[in-house]
Formats: C-alpha cells, sequence, structure tokens
C-alpha cells in the first residue's frame, strides 16, 4: 500500500482504535438471564466499559466503574426494537462508481473540498437505500443464561415477528441475521450539555465506499489527508499527565492538517480525554469547522440507545435526544458527547463489544487505497499508527497494521503492550521466543499467566512479526516528549513508511516532510550530494513552500539548484497575488494609497490590483499580441525576485521574506523600499500587534540598510555612493536616498557614508579640502577662482574652456549658493536700517524702492514656511474670530464701519490673547465718552440703552464669553503651544545628532534641486519654475524607458549599473557571512556551559528505530 500524504488542505482522520474484544463464537457469547440480571464472575467478557483490551485496567491497576457484567439493555422492549417490516425494499446498495474530482491547475489554491450540496430529502432517500440494520431472525437459546436469551444477547421477546427457532446449528451472525433499512439515523441531541451531532446505525457488511460517500459527499466532510490510528486505553482511568499531554499534541496535530479525528466514540478513558480536548478546541467557530470527531461504536453496546430509534411517523431528518446517564449502573457504553459524528455498527448482537472492528478497518483500507487525483502524495492518504499501552486488541492492531505497510509510533512508558514492544526494539541481541516471553512476563503478568499456551504463542508469533519489520516502529520516551516531539515522531514515521514503499518517488517524500516543515530529515535523506537536481523538478515543490511560509525549505531548494528567477514566472506571480494574498491587506494597502500621495505605494498597490485584476479573466488565451506584449515590458516582469520580495514584505512574513531578500539585485535599495512599505501600512492597521509586527520588521531592515551600506562604504567609497543614487522601477523609480527619507530613516542617512556623500553634494565640483575662508573670499574677488585658488576634484576635460569650466563649477556648487544667499541677506538688512534711520522720504526714493522688491522677495522665498505651523494658526484664528463675532454681535447693532468691525472682531480678540481684558462687556465699567452713537466720529459704536439710559447687553453672557476665551486662549491653547514645542525639543535632545544630519539632508536637496541663482534673483528661479510646470501640463513628454536591476541585459542597464550591482552582491554575502558568524558564536557561548553541566550523553526524545 502505498503511503503518502497530501499537503492539499483535506482533513486528516485521527483513528483511535479503542479495540473491544474481539467478538466471541456463539458457545462463547455472553450468557444473559434479564434485564436486571447480571452476569457470574465466570460469564464477566473480557472487556468493560468498550475496553479493547481483556488485561488493561489489572495492569494500570485502575478499575472500571461500570459492572463487570453485561445484561440485557434496560428498557430496552421489543416494542422499542420490533419494526414491522412488511413490505420493505431489500434492495442492492447502490454505488456510485466516480468519485468527486476538484480540479486544480499547477499553482492552485492548496485546499480541495467534497462539499457537495445535498437537501435533506435527498439525504434520507439516500441512506434508507444503502444502509441497513441487522435483526436476529433464528432463535438460538443460551444454554449459559437463567433466562430465556438468545445468543445473539436478546431476549424471545425482543426477536421480531416470524423468527424461526434454531436447535442444532451454531449461532453466527451471517447465517442467523438478516438486514433491514435502518431505523436510526439523523441528528443526536446531547441533553446533558446540549452538544448536537449526526449518527447512523448501519450494519457491520455495510460497503466502505458508500460510507465514505456518506460522510464527505452527503455530511458534507472534507477529503481526509492523513489516518491517525490511536489503539489502546478505552478503559475509565484517568489518563497519566503526560499522556494527556501527548494526545493533546496529536489533537492539535490533526487540528492543523485539517483532521477526522476516529474514536470509539464513548465516554469512557482515552475517548472521552479526546472527546473534551476537542470540545476545548472548538469553542471558536473557525476551529469547530477544522476537527471532526467521529466515533465508531457497537450498537449492540450502546446504552440508551432506543432513544435513537426513529418513530413511525417521522418521514423526513429525524432528531434524537440522547440521555447520558453516568450513574447508571450497567455494562454498556455511554456515548460521548463532544463528538459531531457517530457510526453505530450493528451485527444483530447485544451486549458483544468490537464488532465495529472489521468496519473500521474496512474504511481505513479505502481511505488509504483511494486515488485522489489532484493529491500530491501518489494520490493515496496516508496513515500511521498511534499506540500506547493496550493489551490483546491493541496487539493485534499494531500487527495489523505493520503486515500492511503502515508505520507505527509507540509510546514507552504509557505500559502493558506498548512497554514490551518498546523495550524489544531496544534489544541488540537476536530475538527468540524466550525473550519475547520473558518481556511479556515482566510487563503483562497478569495476562500472561492466565493465558493457555496455544494463546501465548500467538501473541509471540504477533511480536515477531511486528519486530520483523522495525523500520515501521519509531518509539517515543513518554517522560521526554515534548511539543514537537509528537509530530517529529508521526512525520519521521510515515515518512520511513512512503521511502519504503516508493524508493524512487522523492517528490512526494519531499512533500510531506515540506508539510511536516522536517527540515533536516529532507536535508540528510533527500538532498544527498549523490543527487543532482534541476531546477525544474523543485518547482512545485517551491511554490508550496512559499505559500506555506517555510524559509528553510525556500533557502534549502535555493541551495540544491532551483533558479528563482527563472521560477518567477508571470504565471507563479498572479497565482501567488491572486489567490494567496490577503484580502485585509490588500485593503490597508489601498487605504494608505489613498490617505498618503505616495510614488511608491501607489506602484506597489498598482502592482497588486492588476495581478488580482488579471487572474479574474477566465480566458487568458483571449488576450490579443498587444496585451502580452505590454505585460512583457511590465515592470514585475523585469523584476520578478523584487515582486516576489513585496508580496512576502506585504504579509509581513519575516524570515521568508529575508530569505528572499538575499537573492535579490540592489538589495540596499530593497532593504530601505521595505522599511519604508513596512512602516506606512502600520499607520493605517487597525490591530495594534500587527501594526507593532510591521514597525518591528521595518526597523530591522532599516537595520540590514545600515550595516550592508557600511559593508561597501568601508570597501569601496565611490561604489557604495553610487549605490545611494541608483533607482529601480520596481521601487517606483526611487533611490536609496529618497526611500529612506521618505521612510524617516534617520540611523540611515545619519551614517557617515551618506553624511560624506552628502558633503560632496554640498560641496559640488570643489574640493573638500578646500578652506571655507577661500571659498567665501572668491565672491568677492572673482578672478581668484581661475587662478588656481579653489581646489576643484576633477581637471576639465577641453582645455581650451578651462576658465568657464572652473567658474560654472564654482557658481553652481549648493555650498556658493547658500552663501550668496547669506551675504545678500545680510546686505538686505544693512538697506534696511539705512533706509529706515537716514533715507526715509515721504516720496519713496530708490533705495526704498529696492527695499520694497527685496521684501516681496524674501516673502515668496519664506511663504512655504508658514505651511509648517498653519494648522496650529488655524485654529487660533477659528476661535478668536467665533468669540470676536458673538461679542460684536451681543454689544453693538448694524455696524456698518469696515474699519471698525475688523477692529472689533479680530485686532481686539487678538489683544485680549496676551492679556488685555476687554472693558466694554461690563455695564458698571461701560465708558460712553470713548464710542459714538451716530457712527460719525472715530470711534467706535455705542452700545443700545435701555429706558434708565444704562446699557441693554446681557452681562450674564458677555462676562462669562470673556471668561471662557480667556481660558480656551492664555492658558490652553498657548499652553498646548508651548507644550509641543516642549515635546519636539525634547525628541530632539535624544537624537539630536540624527536628526541634524537627518534635517541637513533637506538643506542640501533644497540647494542641490533650486536653479543655481543667488538671492535676490531667486525670483526669477520660482518663475521658471511655474512655467515649466504649465508647459508640462500641456505638453507631456513621452516617458523614458526605465533601467532594470534584475536582468543583466544591456538594452536595460547601464554598465556601470551592471558593475555597481554585482559588487554590491558580493558585500552581501561578506555581510551575511559575518552576520551569521556572530550568530554562530553567541549560539554557543550560551549554549557551552549547558553542555558543562551534562554529565550523561544527550539521546533524542524519539528514537529513530529500525534505520
Amino acid at each position: 500500500m502505498n503511503l503518502e500524504v497530501a499537503i492539499l488542505k483535506p482533513q486528516c482522520v485521527v483513528v483511535c482504535d479503542v479495540h473491544h474484544t474481539e467478538e466471541r463464537e456463539p458457545q462463547e457469547a455472553l450468557a444473559l438471564g434479564g434485564r436486571d440480571q447480571r452476569p457470574t464472575e465466570g460469564q464477566r467478557t473480557e472487556t468493560q466499559a468498550g475496553s479493547r483490551d481483556e488485561d488493561e485496567g489489572e495492569e494500570q491497576r485502575q478499575s472500571c466503574n461500570c459492572p463487570s457484567g453485561l445484561g440485557a439493555e434496560p428498557g430496552h422492549s421489543a416494542k422499542g426494537e420490533q419494526m414491522s417490516f412488511e413490505g420493505a425494499r431489500l434492495s442492492m446498495r447502490s454505488r456510485r462508481n466516480g468519485t468527486l474530482d476538484s480540479t486544480r491547475t499547477l499553482y492552485s489554491s492548496m485546499s480541495r473540498s467534497t462539499d457537495v450540496s445535498y437537501s435533506e430529502s435527498e439525504l434520507v432517500n439516500f441512506i434508507e437505500a444503502n444502509f441497513k440494520k441487522r435483526e436476529c431472525v433464528f432463535f438460538t437459546k443460551d444454554s449459559k443464561a437463567t433466562e430465556n436469551v438468545c445468543k445473539c444477547g436478546y431476549a424471545q421477546s425482543q426477536h421480531i415477528e416470524g423468527t424461526q427457532i434454531n436447535q442444532n446449528e451454531k449461532w453466527n451472525y451471517k447465517k442467523h441475521t438478516k438486514e433491514f433499512p435502518t431505523d436510526a439515523f439523523g441528528d443526536i441531541q446531547f441533553e446533558t450539555l446540549g452538544k448536537k451531532g449526526k449518527y447512523i446505525r448501519l450494519s457491520c457488511d455495510t460497503d466502505a465506499e458508500i460510507l465514505y460517500e456518506l460522510l464527505t459527499q452527503h455530511w458534507h466532510l472534507k477529503t481526509p489527508n492523513l489516518v491517525i490510528s490511536v489503539t489502546g486505553g478505552a478503559k475509565n482511568f484517568a489518563l497519566k499527565p503526560r499522556m494527556r499531554k501527548i494526545f493533546s499534541r496529536l489533537i492539535y496535530i490533526a487540528q492543523s492538517k485539517g483532521a477526522w479525528i476516529l474514536t470509539g466514540g464513548t465516554h469512557y478513558g482515552l475517548m472521552k480525554f479526546i472527546g473534551e480536548v476537542v470540545r476545548d478546541n472548538t469553542i471558536s467557530r473557525n476551529s469547530e469547522e477544522n476537527i471532526v470527531a467521529i466515533g465508531i461504536a457497537a450498537w449492540g453496546m450502546v446504552s440508551n440507545r432506543d432513544t435513537l430509534i426513529r418513530n413511525c411517523d417521522v418521514e423526513g431528518y429525524f432528531s434524537a435526544q440522547y440521555i447520558m446517564d453516568d450513574f447508571k449502573r450497567d455494562p454498556l457504553y455511554i456515548l460521548d458527547n463532544n463528538h459531531t459524528h457517530l457510526l453505530l455498527v450493528d451485527n444483530g448482537c447485544h451486549g458483544h463489544p468490537t464488532v465495529e472492528a472489521k468496519l473500521r478497518n474496512q474504511l481505513e483500507k479505502y481511505i488509504s487505497e483511494r486515488t485522489i487525483q489532484d493529491s500530491n502524495y501518489g494520490g493515496k492518504v496516508p496513515i500511521v499508527c498511534f499506540a500506547q499501552g493496550g493489551g490483546r486488541e491493541t496487539l493485534k492492531a499494531i500487527n495489523t497494521s505493520i503486515k500492511s505497510k503502515i508505520p507505527c509510533v509507540v509510546v514507552e512508558g504509557s505500559g502493558q503492550i506498548a512497554d514490551v514492544i518498546a523495550s524489544l526494539v531496544e534489544l541488540e541481541d537476536t530475538l527468540t521466543s524466550s525473550i519475547v516471553k520473558e518481556k511479556l512476563v515482566r510487563f503483562l503478568p497478569r495476562t500472561v499467566s492466565r493465558l493457555h499456551e496455544e494463546e501465548t504463542e500467538s501473541w509471540i508469533k504477533w511480536l515477531k512479526e511486528i519486530l520483523e519489520s522495525s523500520h515501521l516502529l519509531t518509539v517515543i520516551k513518554m517522560e521526554e516528549a515534548g511539543d514537537e516531539i509528537v509530530s517529529n515522531a508521526i512525520s519521521y514515521a510515515l515518512y520511513k513508511a512512503f521511502s519504503t514503499n516508493k524508493q524512487d518517488n522523492w517528490n512526494g517524500q519531499l512533500k510531506l516532510l515540506l508539510e511536516w516543515n522536517q527540515l533536516d530529515l529532507a536535508n540528510d535523506e533527500i538532498f544527498t550530494n549523490d543527487c543532482r537536481w534541476e531546477s525544474a523538478d523543485l518547482r512545485e515543490v517551491m511554490f508550496m513552500a512559499l505559500i506555506k511560509d517555510r524559509p528553510k525549505f525556500v533557502r534549502l531548494f535555493l541551495e540544491n539548484g532551483l533558479n528563482l528567477r527563472k521560477f518567477l514566472t508571470s504565471d507563479v506571480l498572479t497565482e501567488l497575488f491572486s489567490n494567496h494574498f490577503s484580502t485585509l491587506v490588500y485593503r490597508n494597502l489601498q487605504i494608505a494609497k489613498n490617505s498618503y500621495n505616495d510614488t511608491l505605494l501607489t506602484f506597489v498597490w498598482k502592482l497588486v490590483a492588476n495581478f488580482r485584476r488579471s487572474s479574474r479573466k477566465e480566458d487568458r488565451s483571449s488576450r490579443d499580441e498587444t496585451d502580452v506584449e505590454l505585460h512583457d515590458v511590465s515592470p514585475i516582469t523585469r523584476h520578478p525576485l523584487q515582486a516576489l520580495f513585496i508580496w512576502a514584505i506585504l504579509q509581513n512574513k519575516k524570515e521568508l521574506s529575508k530569505v528572499i531578500w538575499e537573492q535579490t539585485r540592489g538589495c540596499t535599495l530593497a532593504a530601505l523600499g521595505a522599511s519604508k512599505l513596512l512602516k506606512t501600512l502600520a499607520k493605517v492597521k487597525s490591530d495594534i500587534n500587527a501594526a507593532g509586527e510591521s514597525e518591528e520588521l521595518a526597523n530591522e531592515y532599516e537595520t540590514r540598510a545600515v550595516e550592508l551600506f557600511t559593508e561597501c562604504y568601508s570597501s569601496d567609497e565611490d561604489l557604495a555612493e553610487q549605490l545611494l543614487v541608483y533607482s529601480c522601477e520596481a521601487w517606483g523609480g526611487s533611490n536609496c536616498l529618497e526611500l529612506a527619507v521618505e521612510a524617516t530613516d534617520q540611523h540611515f542617512i545619519a551614517q557617515p557614508g551618506v553624511q560624506n556623500f552628502l558633503s560632496k553634494q554640498w560641496y559640488g565640483e570643489i574640493s573638500r579640502d578646500t578652506k571655507n575662508w577661500k571659498i567665501i573670499l572668491c565672491l568677492f574677488i572673482i578672478p581668484l577662482v581661475g587662478c588656481g585658488f579653489v581646489s576643484f576634484r576633477k581637471k576639465p576635460v577641453d582645455r581650451h574652456r578651462k576658465l568657464l569650466w572652473y567658474y560654472v563649477a564654482f557658481f553652481t556648487s549648493p555650498f556658493v549658493v547658500f552663501s550668496w544667499n547669506v551675504i545678500f541677506y545680510i546686505a538686505f538688512l544693512l538697506l534696511f536700517a539705512y533706509v529706515l534711520l537716514m533715507d526715509f522720504h515721504s516720496v519713496p526714493h530708490l533705495p526704498e524702492l529696492v527695499l520694497y522688491a527685496l521684501v516681496f522677495v524674501l516673502f515668496c522665498d519664506e511663504v512655504r514656511q508658514l505651511i509648517d505651523v498653519f494648522f496650529f494658526l488655524f485654529l487660533f484664528a477659528v476661535w478668536m474670530m467665533a468669540f470676536g463675532v458673538a461679542r460684536q454681535g451681543i454689544l453693538r447693532q448694524n455696524e456698518h464701519r469696515w474699519r471698525w468691525i475688523f477692529r472689533s472682531v479680530i485686532y481686539e480678540p487678538y489683544l485680549a490673547m496676551f492679556g488685555q481684558v476687554p472693558s466694554d462687556v461690563d455695564g458698571t465699567t461701560y465708558d460712553f465718552s470713548h464710542c459714538t452713537f451716530t457712527g460719525n466720529e472715530s470711534k467706535p459704536l455705542c452700545v443700545e440703552l435701555d429706558e434708565h439710559n444704562l446699557p441693554r447687553f446681557p452681562e450674564w453672557i458677555t462676562i462669562p464669553l470673556v471668561c471662557i476665551y480667556m481660558l480656551s486662549t492664555n492658558i490652553l491653547l498657548v499652553n498646548l503651544l508651548v507644550a509641543m514645542f516642549g515635546y519636539t525639543v525634547g525628541t530632539v535632545q535624544e537624537n539630536n545628532d540624527q536628526v541634524w544630519k537627518f534635517q541637513r539632508y533637506f538643506l542640501v536637496q533644497e540647494y542641490c534641486n533650486r536653479l543655481n541663482i543667488p538671492f535676490p534673483f531667486v525670483v526669477f528661479a520660482y518663475f521658471y519654475m511655474v512655467v515649466k510646470k504649465c508647459f508640462k501640463c500641456c505638453c507631456k513628454e513621452k516617458p523614458m524607458e526605465p533601467l532594470s536591476c534584475c536582468e543583466c541585459r544591456t538594452t536595460c542597464f547601464k554598465n556601470e549599473d551592471n558593475e555597481t550591482l554585482a559588487w554590491e552582491g558580493v558585500m552581501k554575502e561578506n555581510y551575511l557571512v559575518k552576520t551569521n558568524t556572530k550568530a554562530n558564536d553567541a549560539s554557543e557561548e550560551y549554549v557551552h556551559p549547558w553542555f558543562l553541566l551534562c554529565k550523561t550523553p544527550c539521546v533524542p526524545s524519539w528514537q529513530n528505530v529500525g534505520s
């Protein structure tokens, strides 16, 4: 049987194989004397309360709460069990030969579902036509029973009408029972806790294919991806804490894979605990959809099963009310309320356990052999057996699994047969019968002492057969089992079985290890030195590693020959951005684009939107050649690595993005671009934790950019400076400096290499070795420039124009332009003082006119600075005018003089802001000598008077209004402004050096980007910029073809860009080597003292058996 694990998200099956005691021969059947009669000591069955192993409770010295005997079901009347079957259709089970196939392209979604919509009536018809129950139709009296009881376990009165009497033949369910349409199916409601699930009573001969169809197509369960068969532990005892931890981890594994959890379905022992864990993990609706708990139990062993039988008058779907009576003293089982689906297997007997084992094994076999066309593991579903404790039935289950090439994980320390197998696995000597028997006596003394010689030989034979395939056994120690031990053991067991069955199917083995994230196994077992891999061989697993966020596997594939640039085709990128891109991230990206007028954000949003839009096209081949050509020259086609890096960054895939970043060209630019994107997205994320993660990752990439650029600058300053101005269209055409400034990466801007570059930009072509006083002297004595008084960084190429080149290079230097501005500003101040103090006339003369022109130029140059405090000034203005209008409207009526309106509404409230209290709001202090009633005098308008010649305005309004205004402006707003200034000063003081260097960039950029015209002629520069802007709006120029940074083609690269990026790649490798060396040294310093404390060799907590 081929064991393969599909990564595609169908669900896995966890089978709790709590095998009840095997079915007895009729002569050994339980003699039941009636409903209330309990069997004698000699009549007790091997298993109690659903136990699979006869001496399991004795070896663990824990007794079952249920009585040891098996009696007839209380309350099970003939009427409750009998049903008229005249005219019943005994039709053949209709089988559906085809399976529900789901289509999937190479890079389609990694999930599949068999969710098919059926109505309730169709479900009822399907069940009635295909599922049967069994009824005993030959009464065979049990001679051991005191009452008239058949060997099927039911009294004669409980048999159906027309039952024949059998006196000679031995009772056998195939001969003496008959199939009838099932009468128990529907929804089951547990009254004690309000749990609800589905159930069905079915014959033990039910075809596994029909049962699987019911589960998947009618009960809408997803296709299983893994079967974990758990054996042992059906007694009603408390599990050890370590065993609880192991099985809790097992349930977590099942949930993470999308699991079916298949158990015995009863409310005892291990099954009860698994149900409780499932309950705890299904509190959330999302998790409830991922965990399916299916219980398989014997119908004849279910307590209160009469409540599950449908009423005769019920035609549609039936809902049964099941009562869990934990205090009921009978040996029958209570169904567990935490299971979502219950399969109750019927062979026509009452009180006979383990009748469900045959059907369970057939179902497991069918699932494992079923072909799934879109599976990544050869179309098969793998199975692993998980054994703890147990007795005879557990031993038989393990033996059956090993014969079927099913790997087994055995928990050492859980007792009984599990410890026997674990101890035999560890033996280095030849396995003999005496050694096996010795181990049985050691771990199962009471059980072995009661066995006959033939039974003992059978046990020894089964154990030898198991140990012959020891490579399928994996042992974990219970006391050492941690969170990852269970996962590692299961994954390794599956891998061993997989590699045994298909030695040449490395693709399936690799996918299995990728699903379970077992990097070490993949590295040691698959990627060996004697294998050479082609890039095409690893494309499918590479895609899976990306969407499953397996950075270590991505790195492993890259190290073993995968060409990432060839892998990232347009189809792959479209699949990643459309079907494997978070909708929430896309929404946040759109919000950020609309909130911030940012070139990079707009570019990235268009990138993602185009991919998502193209994925919605049903017929991609219908696009014309023009569309294909445009798509081929798109930025992402030329920059696939950058696109993949952006995909990982936007979704906060921290480790994966780092691996991709190491493969990109222009990695300094990429790191700064990532920092910019993450910081911007963090501002619009509503989740505080997600925003914090984005900020943290952004700071990490800023640190990487700083450290990498430092490595580059220490090696070659000139090439490092070229990196600062290198731009790539994949990042919106921005360069490193622009992205660092937009992201407010002060640490990057403040590093020495960037500051030295800014200094070179500041001085232009003038050498930095030139003293500043020489440059300033040349401003006054211009001929010194051509006399070699000032040195330049390079010499002119044209010697005939050498002098002209010197003058142009000198006067276009940003430092020279800045010096000119300082000199002319000082001249402006001197002229301003001269005009006001010595040459001020009633009619403006030439110096005063020049002064007016200079003031206008200064105003144009400084008006942009007012924008910085515009918001706060606007707040002041609104509050001030609100008070002024209210005050004027209350005190005076119909003032038409604009000058006095302005004075009363704006000027006086402005003075009140600085402490001058208005005197005209209080009637007791109002002075009429300072106002006019007619409005003809140069005084404010007087207030209206009443009949007593007193001010008419309400003082209860004016005085509180003034108080509120003075309180708001003088205390709140002014102090708020002071607090804002104080906070800014405090923030700057903490990082004053970085802040100063960061602000220095803007000064340098301002004088580098403006026209090199000194003050006051800069006004012509502004006029030129306005004209140029208008010209661009009217006449659009043809855009230039941008340069590419990801492909080495001469049509897209300049030679110096190729050389610079290649050199940066070398520096990046050096940087990564140093970083990894430091990390390894730090880890060794941390681990070394721990090894000094170890006195015994360290052993793994799960053993690699039989390799």
